[in-house]
């Protein structure tokens, strides 16, 4: 199973999780948006319920910064 921590603050792994991936924010503005693919069902960090293959926009108006799930890939 892969899962994103999204807490503030240091995060220390313990022996029997691996760490895949250290993921940064991309900054969106009035000329950039991320257009991204569900891998599976999920219910995003904005509450909306996505299926696997859905595509969708995330927009300066949703958020100014966003940081990709474990579960959403970019298209």
């Amino acid at each position: 199973m892969k899962w994103l921590h999204r807490k503030n603050g240091y995060f220390l792994p313990t022996a029997d999780i691996e760490v895949l991936d250290i993921r940064k924010g991309y900054v969106l503005n009035d000329v950039t948006a991320l257009h991204l693919k569900a891998l599976k069902d999920f219910t995003d960090v904005y509450g909306n319920k996505r299926k696997a293959g859905e595509e969708w926009l995330i927009d300066k108006k949703i958020s100014d910064v966003h940081i990709m799930d474990a579960s959403e890939e970019l298209v």
